[in-house]
C-alpha cells in the first residue's frame, strides 16, 4: 500500500496536507504534478493537493482532494492497518 499526492510548487494548501500526514507519522511520495504531468495525468488529477491510497496492485482505495482531515485521517487508519 502506498499514500501519493500530487502537489504543486506554488500550492500553500499542498503544505497542509504534507504537515497533516507528517504529523500521523506516515511516509508518502509527493508528486509534483507539473513536472510529472504523465503521472498525473494517469491518475486524472484536475487539482491539488490531491492524495491518493492505491494499493500494492495499483488499485486506487481512497482519493482526498484538497484538505479534508476526514477523508486523510480515514486514509491514514487504512494505510496503518495494511503495514501491518
Amino acid at each position: 500500500m502506498k499514500l501519493l499526492k500530487f502537489e504543486t510548487a506554488t500550492c500553500p494548501k499542498c503544505a497542509v496536507v504534507s504537515n497533516f500526514l507528517m504529523q500521523q507519522s506516515v511516509t508518502f511520495d509527493v508528486i509534483d504534478a507539473e513536472k510529472k504531468r504523465e503521472m498525473a495525468n494517469s491518475y486524472q488529477i484536475m487539482s491539488v493537493p490531491t492524495t491518493i491510497l492505491i494499493a500494492d496492485d495499483r488499485t486506487e482505495l481512497a482519493r482526498s482532494i484538497g484538505v479534508n482531515p476526514t477523508e486523510l485521517m480515514n486514509m491514514v487508519h487504512t494505510f496503518k492497518k495494511g503495514e501491518r
